[in-house]
């Protein structure tokens, strides 16, 4: 079954946008994308996470990166998968002369154009 190439151009617009809101830290442009009540789950290396509201998810995500010299978006993509979006974002991160990779993937729920539910997997810091 093909997507329709709108519904494609659009869920690839939108992942993208959030991929770059992460990598630029703009938490301005972050919450713009999710809904006042937005739920963060996220399985990261130290465990599982869960937030709730626009606040407290864009201020969790803006503080996993927030001690990093530079982040830079390396790559993204995005896809709808039935009722749902497929994020997927991979960042290069460097903190005073240390590298490190870093991916992550998300299955979001829409809600009117902006993120309701994030379920997130990240791959953690690699250094490179």
């Amino acid at each position: 079954m093909n997507e329709h190439p709108q519904a494609t151009a659009t869920a690839v617009a939108m992942a993208v946008a959030v991929a770059v809101a992460v990598a630029e830290r703009d938490p301005v442009r972050l919450a713009a994308a999710v809904t006042d009540t937005v739920r963060l789950r996220a399985l990261l290396p130290g465990g599982p996470i869960e937030e709730h509201g626009r606040e407290a998810v864009v201020a969790r995500v803006d503080g996993w990166f927030a001690d990093m010299d530079t982040v830079d978006l390396v790559e993204s993509a995005g896809e709808p998968v039935a009722d749902r979006l497929l994020v997927h974002y991979r960042l290069d991160l460097a903190q005073r002369g240390t590298r490190w990779a870093c991916t992550q993937t998300a299955i979001c729920r829409i809600d009117d154009g902006r993120l309701a539910t994030i379920d997130l997997l990240c791959s953690g810091f690699r250094e490179i």
